[in-house]
């Protein structure tokens, strides 16, 4: 009688090496070129607008501010993407200074009751050097969110947020 040890030790070994060799493939197919402009990485840096607003996205926070004023800014920044390129999408964050009753910006959570909730960015055109930026607005409609899926639910072009765009240029990494 034959012995079945050597049969499965055979059949998982050799499953085992197919199992690295796809494994390698599908890593190796799926790698990005330095120079590729299609990565979701370029929104990282520093843009401008012609008004001198500045929109600063790193790979966790978003702020927006200008000469002498902040604006709003948040952290825990997720990135959605709606194009097969990567030019446009929605970048989601939860408010680290919002507006008070006033349209004064603090960090003040007992001020500006949108703190800690979350808010969305639509982008659209992005290059390696330009975008277009909108911060979600709409006539009587939210500004926040409880939660991250409520804003990817409520914070969409379809809804009749981000009708305006910013042009803007990038001016560092």
């Amino acid at each position: 009688m034959k012995s079945t040890r050597f049969s499965f030790g055979s059949a998982a070994a050799f499953l085992g090496a197919l199992l690295i060799v796809v494994s390698l493939s599908f890593s190796l197919a799926s790698c990005k070129t330095d120079n590729d402009d299609d990565d979701p990485i370029l929104l990282v840096g520093k843009w401008q607008d012609s008004s001198n607003f500045i929109y600063e996205i790193s790979k966790n926070e978003f702020s927006n501010y200008g000469e002498g004023f902040d604006s709003y800014a948040g952290n825990n920044l997720v990135i959605s993407i709606t194009s097969n390129d990567f030019s446009s999408g929605y970048i989601y964050i939860q408010y680290t200074r919002a507006a008070d009753e006033n349209w004064n910006y603090t960090t003040d959570k007992t001020k500006a009751p949108d703190i800690g909730k979350w808010y969305a960015i639509s982008y659209k055109g992005l290059t390696a050097s330009s975008i277009q930026i909108s911060g979600a607005y709409k006539y009587d409609g939210k500004t926040s969110t409880e939660t991250l899926e409520e804003a990817m639910a409520e914070f969409t072009i379809e809804n009749g947020y981000f009708a305006m765009y910013s042009d803007c240029v990038k001016i560092s990494d």
